[in-house]
């Protein structure tokens, strides 16, 4: 009897767990004893022995259909966790997740499945998440989220699944999102707050004991602004087209100015303070790694406008490439107002979907389980961002560098209406940098082959090129380019420099008459473009505009022959330097063969303060889209 115990015992303990184990150890322990007494004959237990077989006896039938059930259940349970076939199917749920910081919150999805699983250790549900830039996003969910087996060119670009849940960065891009869906394919059917991040001004440490000395508590953006000025600091943030954190220190950066002509010198400002610091113009993700990069023995002097969250990253999301720098931590300083990000799980319920279900029960389980202590704790631990009580996220060793004096900031004490946000994003319009844009096209031979059904390669990207001058306003400048043949003979001006209002009159005729020939003289091109526009910065320092050189490739370098052949990927690297002081940046789209991350194209465009984006030829509208969006402002 003593031994089918010890079975007994130790098939609950494959699906115990917790106290519960403990408990059967012991049990298993003291059964484990007895029997080696009985075994042995032990005197001291030979009255006991022979009282509990007396009493077995006796009642031989009731034992042995209790023994049997207790078995069956053991078995069946490790029979379950063995194959796995017993279990049901767990509930799917897609979840959508900031692009910025998107690593730590699959992080805390995973520990949701984790933590929600049958007694029997079968897991109950199945998380995917993915991340979405804040613009494409806000497009997908204006337009429809799109179908992926449309056939209309101009059904919306599909990002992924449609999500039950949406991680929003605050409740007021939830607000924005309803206030312009133009189609009723989706309602939002519940909204909790769930974590927070405070606006913060990040300084590489080995500058921030100059502004410390510098600055007040309670100093608003724009006193630290100034201080920072004060310390030698230029002050940098990221683009409010692109990042929603951004956005939000506008809001506070516009509430301090004086009117427009502030706003104005201040766009300026910050534009500049980027290029000489080597800085690309996207999200903070995309600057803080730069910043880490050039981050060697001595980090610039700059200071960051970004979030909490974002700077504990501490490049942990960035590319491997982007190597390591020597710059040690940042450290925050707390701007006086209480502006932040606040966390909202959003709940939808999209047309054509059954509201309720498994997979609606897997959305509200999620949603409930992030308010739950563990939760929060994991919220905290793998996202670097705030629990509803407000304290600085602590990690797993302690306080976090830089956050030993941090204030606490309860999320969502400073809500910003989706109102103030939109108007600010209008003054921003008026007040940002006018943007000169020249396009290289690539016209060479593989640009005539199919890119999807009927289309060729050249007839997608031409739609792509004239869909994205729309986003461009009458202050800015547009030029189009078109390289192929051979170094010697590239590239060809089709569209000299002139209103964006004019060229995308004159636009669909010269593109219209482009016919893909001849090799790829890409490196010939780029050397061509930021030459010219390097001519037309040469006021330096007083240059007003944000230039820009926006390459559409297909394929690597084949130059063909003549003047130019022989220009190699780390010419235009060290050519950067004279780029950088007019303040031309380098944009590369990359579709078809030509891949940012298998060629030089990616360190190219950094070294040019830009980025290298891969594209597929069904999402090149949309990427150019995004891109032109970022230089143009709409």
């Amino acid at each position: 009897m003593f031994g089918t115990g010890a079975v007994i015992c130790a098939g609950f303990m494959e699906v115990a767990d917790g106290s519960t184990k403990i408990l059967l150890l012991a049990a298993l322990v003291v059964l484990a004893l007895a029997g080696l007494a009985t075994l042995v004959r032990a005197r001291v237990y030979a009255r006991l022995a022979a009282s509990v077989r007396k009493w077995v006896r006796g009642r031989w039938v009731p034992v042995s259909v209790v023994g049997a059930l207790v078995l069956v259940v053991v078995v069946g349970a490790r029979l379950t966790v063995a194959s796995g076939e017993s279990c049901e199917d767990p509930a799917e749920v897609a979840v959508m997740v900031p692009e910025d910081g998107a690593p730590g919150f699959a992080a805390v999805a995973d520990a949701f499945e984790r933590d929600s699983t049958t007694p029997f250790a079968c897991p109950e549900y199945h998380v995917t998440t993915f991340g979405v830039g804040w613009p494409a996003l806000r497009t997908a969910f204006a337009s429809g989220w799109g179908d992926a087996s449309a056939e209309d060119d101009d059904a919306a670009p599909v990002l992924g699944p449609r999500p039950a849940v949406w991680i929003a960065e605050s409740r007021a891009q939830a607000d924005i999102v309803a206030s312009e869906a133009l189609t009723q394919d989706f309602t939002i059917s519940g909204r909790a707050l769930v974590a927070g991040s405070p606006l913060v001004l990040a300084v590489p440490e080995a500058h921030a004991e100059a502004l410390r000395a510098t600055i007040a508590p309670g100093d608003r953006a724009k006193e630290l602004i100034a201080a920072a000025g004060t310390a030698g600091l230029s002050v940098v943030r990221a683009n409010p087209d692109a990042s929603f954190a951004s956005a939000l220190h506008t809001v506070g950066l516009y509430d301090d100015s004086d009117g427009t002509s502030d706003a104005e010198a201040l766009e300026l400002d910050l534009g500049r303070a980027l290029e000489e610091a080597g800085l690309p113009l996207g999200t903070d993700g995309a600057l803080l790694c730069r910043l880490r990069e050039l981050s060697t023995a001595e980090p610039p002097r700059v200071a960051v406008l970004t979030t909490e969250r974002a700077m504990l990253d501490g490049g942990a999301a960035c590319p491997a490439s982007s190597g390591v720098g020597g710059a040690g931590a940042l450290v925050p300083f707390y701007l006086g107002s209480a502006l932040g990000l606040d966390y909202t799980a959003v709940r939808l319920d999209w047309a054509g979907e059954e509201p309720s279900g498994r997979r609606a029960e897997a959305a509200e389980a999620f949603v409930e389980w992030l308010g739950t202590t563990e939760g929060q704790a994991v919220l905290d631990r793998e996202a670097n961002v705030r629990g509803l009580a407000g304290q600085p996220p602590s990690g797993e060793d302690g306080p976090l560098p830089g956050l030993q004096d941090a204030p606490v900031a309860e999320p969502g004490a400073s809500v910003v209406g989706y109102t103030r946000v939109l108007s600010t994003e209008e003054r921003y319009r008026t007040a940002r940098r006018p943007a000169r844009v020249l396009v290289l096209v690539d016209s060479s031979a593989s640009m005539g082959r199919p890119a999807d059904g009927d289309r060729e390669r050249i007839d997608v990207a031409r739609r792509g090129v004239l869909g994205a001058l729309g986003h461009l306003s009458g202050s800015d400048q547009v030029g189009v380019w078109a390289f192929s043949g051979t170094a010697g003979s590239s590239p060809q001006p089709l569209l000299g420099l002139t209103s964006s209002a004019t060229a995308q009159g004159e636009a669909p005729e010269f593109l219209g008459r482009l016919r893909p020939s001849g090799y790829t003289p890409l490196y010939d091109a780029i050397d061509a473009g930021t030459s010219h526009l390097i001519e037309l910065d040469a006021g330096g320092a007083a240059r007003k505009h944000l230039t820009a050189l926006v390459v559409l490739t297909d394929g690597e370098n084949r130059p063909g022959g003549g003047a130019g052949a022989d220009l190699s990927a780390s010419d235009l690297i060290r050519s950067a330097g004279a780029g950088a002081a007019s303040g031309v940046r380098v944009y590369v789209v990359a579709v078809g063969e030509a891949s940012c991350q298998v060629s030089d194209l990616q360190q190219i465009a950094a070294e040019w303060d830009g980025e290298c984006w891969d594209s597929s030829f069904g999402e090149l509208e949309s990427t150019l889209g995004s891109l032109f969006g970022q230089l143009g402002g709409r």
